[in-house]
This record gives C-alpha cells, sequence and structure tokens, in this order.
C-alpha cells in the first residue's frame, strides 16, 4: 500500500480535460452558464450535498462551491480519512457550523473541559444563551453514562487538549455515544490530519482548523468538517450556506501547495519536539514540560495505543516564576517570536495562565505558562534559544 506521505505529495493533482495539472487552479466564478434549462441544477439541499469523483460535479452556483474548492475539500476529507468535507472560512466557522446545525433549543450537549478558549466562548456566549443546556466534563472521564440525559444529542472532544494536551479516550466515548444514538464530533486539528484517524475510532463528525498545519505556511485561513455519512454531511453543507460561510477558490489555491508538503514538515518538527523536550528535561527553571509523548502526560497510555504521531506544540511550566519575569524572558528569544496560532514554518511562544478557562477540571500545570510551537527552523537553535533565555532568567 501507498504510504501516506506519498499520498499527501500528489494530492493536489487536478484534471484539466483528459489530462492532470500538479497544482491546483483557483477557478473564480459566481455566475455559471448553463447551455439549457434542463441542465440547470436546482437551488435545494440535494444539490449542495452531491459530491461526486469529479470536482466539476454539481458546479453550479460559485457562491457555495467551485471546483477548485470541491477539489481541496476532497484532498482533505481523503487525508483525514472521511468521505466528505464541508469548507469554512475558518476553524472557528466550521465549529460554528457543526453545532448550529446539529443542536436546537432543548437539547442538551457534552463538551470536555479542555477545549479551547475561542470553543468555550462561542459555547458559553452562543449556544447556552440560546436554550441550549451545557455540560462540562474532564478530560479523563472514560464513562459518559452518568452525566447522559434524554435530551443530549452530542458530545464534543478535543484530543489531545488545549495548552497542556489531555488525551481522552475517544473510543470509549463514541462507544458509549453510539449506544444512545448522540452524535460525536471531535475538533482534531492537533493531529493535523495525520497523527489520530477519528473515523476508525467511532468519531461521527471530525472539525478542522486548516489555519494551523495544514495551511499555515502559505498564511491561509480556513475551516473544515469532514464526515463519512451523507446524512450528516448534507446538514452541515446546508449550515454553511446557510450561514454565508463561502470559502475563496484562490485561499483554496493557495492551502493545496501547503497540504503537498505536510508529512514532510511534520516529520522533521517531530525530530525537533524530541530534541527540545530532551534538551529541557531536568532544567531548574523548568517545573514540567507537557506534550502527549512524555510518559507522565495524562493520557499518555491512550496517545500511545491510538495516535501514530505527535505535533510540535510544547507547554512549560515554571518554577517561582511570575507574568513579568516569563514576559522578559520571552522577549530574549531571538530565534523563537512571539504570536498567536500554529502550524507554519516559524516558531511561536504563546503566554498563558493554567487553567484560565476550565470549569471542571485543572491540568498540573500552574501561574504563568508558556506554549512553545517548534517551527522548521533548525532544531539546535532553537533548543539553544530556549535554553539561553531560561538561564537568564
Amino acid at each position: 500500500m501507498t504510504i501516506k506521505t506519498t499520498r499527501t505529495a500528489q494530492i493536489g493533482t487536478f484534471p484539466v480535460g483528459r489530462v492532470e495539472v500538479p497544482v491546483l487552479p483557483a477557478i473564480n466564478a459566481t455566475t455559471v452558464l448553463f447551455p439549457d434549462t434542463a441542465s440547470l441544477a436546482p437551488i435545494d439541499p440535494d444539490s449542495l450535498r452531491r459530491s461526486g469523483r469529479s470536482p466539476y460535479e454539481n458546479f453550479y452556483y460559485g457562491g457555495v462551491g467551485t471546483p477548485t474548492t470541491e477539489a481541496f475539500g476532497q484532498a482533505v476529507a481523503a487525508l483525514e480519512g472521511g468521505t466528505f468535507a464541508a469548507l469554512a472560512p475558518s476553524g472557528q466557522s466550521a465549529l460554528v457550523a457543526t453545532l448550529s446545525a446539529l443542536l436546537k433549543q432543548g437539547d442538551h450537549v457534552l463538551i470536555v473541559d479542555t477545549v479551547t478558549y475561542t470553543t468555550r466562548w462561542y459555547i458559553d456566549q452562543c449556544l447556552a444563551t440560546a436554550g441550549v443546556a451545557v455540560t462540562y466534563y474532564p478530560p479523563d472521564v472514560t464513562d459518559l453514562e452518568p452525566l447522559l440525559r434524554p435530551n443530549t444529542r452530542l458530545v464534543f472532544m478535543e484530543s489531545p487538549g488545549s495548552m497542556t494536551f489531555e488525551v481522552q479516550d475517544v473510543a470509549a466515548l463514541c462507544q458509549t455515544a453510539a449506544r444512545h444514538g448522540i452524535v460525536t464530533v471531535l475538533d482534531n486539528t492537533w493531529a493535523a490530519s495525520r497523527c489520530f484517524q477519528p473515523f476508525a475510532h467511532g468519531v461521527d463528525i471530525s472539525v478542522l482548523s486548516l489555519t494551523k498545519y495544514h495551511a499555515a505556511p502559505a498564511g491561509v485561513s480556513l475551516g473544515a468538517v469532514v464526515t463519512r455519512t451523507e446524512r450528516l454531511h448534507a446538514l452541515i453543507k446546508n449550515q454553511t450556506a446557510l450561514l454565508g460561510l463561502h470559502v475563496s477558490p484562490d485561499a483554496c489555491a493557495r492551502a493545496s501547495l501547503a497540504l503537498a508538503t505536510l508529512d514532510l514538515r511534520l516529520n522533521h518538527q517531530e525530530h525537533t519536539t524530541r530534541l527540545v523536550l530532551e534538551g529541557l528535561a531536568g532544567h531548574p527553571g523548568v517545573r514540567a514540560l507537557f506534550h502527549p509523548s512524555l510518559p507522565e502526560a495524562p493520557g499518555h497510555s491512550v496517545w500511545r495505543r491510538d495516535f501514530q504521531g505527535a505535533n510540535s506544540l510544547v507547554t512549560i511550566a515554571f518554577d517561582g516564576l511570575d507574568r513579568p519575569t516569563v514576559n522578559a524572558m520571552v522577549d530574549r528569544f531571538r530565534v523563537v517570536r512571539i504570536g498567536y496560532g500554529w502550524g507554519g514554518s516559524l516558531s511561536l511562544a504563546t503566554i498563558f495562565e493554567a487553567n484560565e478557562w476550565r470549569t471542571v477540571s485543572r491540568s498540573a500545570a500552574r501561574g504563568t505558562c508558556l506554549r512553545i510551537y517548534l517551527g522548521l527552523e533548525e532544531p539546535s537553535d532553537i533548543l539553544a534559544d530556549l535554553r539561553q533565555a531560561l538561564e537568564r532568567s
């Protein structure tokens, strides 16, 4: 069987007549002209969800998709191990489309306590105030039965969790949900369509911020909702159309160039991550390191069982350093840059307060912490930069 790196490298091919080109072209169009009224596609949910092997199939209005966006969506779905992908302008808009399509007033949803803060903001400020009952649960929960209600409609997971990377037993949670006919949704952005195959573990819907590893090197904001069933895809695709969450063919064409190098980048970054974790272990200024590959990490045994690798986000907790001291340390970085986001070529530092957004669980991190995204620079340069800043703190 062709290994995934080879399939990823060739994923951007696009049919042009009887031949193919290796670069996804940006086909920009709003109006589409039909040869006759019999060929005119109806504007209805069925037209939105139809997806064939050709990116040209069901091209009827550029506002809801073009051959470029269809081809890119199919590529993302294939990498994720799914069948269908509904694209959105960002990971957050993909999340909004998913939850708003599946939940209504009077429903109940279970949300892992370690979701990223933007997800929590949407849930608390929009879902909960719209009459959806929300229960947060700790990331180490494996038995959902005591938390279920007659109106529970959805279980939302993010594994590993935000900032301190607790790994959930996704398979166990999905088994319980499936017995009750409850839809399971996983934010699988951390795994970058490479480290964890959600549908092999029972997940119904995988939500991705393509703005991270998939497309960050191209500077593109995109999101995707990947499914295996046409029913779920139809619901999400219809919702993206209703909300006007249309994506640019130019953005998809640029993102496809980054997508082709995804495995190569992650291979390099896994090597960098191992070197940095080994180089910082036992450092007197470091209280704890957080990464799923570490034996002491929460859910490490599940990570070893279910994952095929790790990404390059590492969090550092310190011994007795307050916020001004951590700020001063970060200001001394010369290779690692300061900024939000991750997934591109540059290493980035983000400062946060431990457990700042959690409500029903606590991580082992305390005080002001530092999350480092390890990019594509020379690994030894990154480690030397981290060490020189730590040693002057």
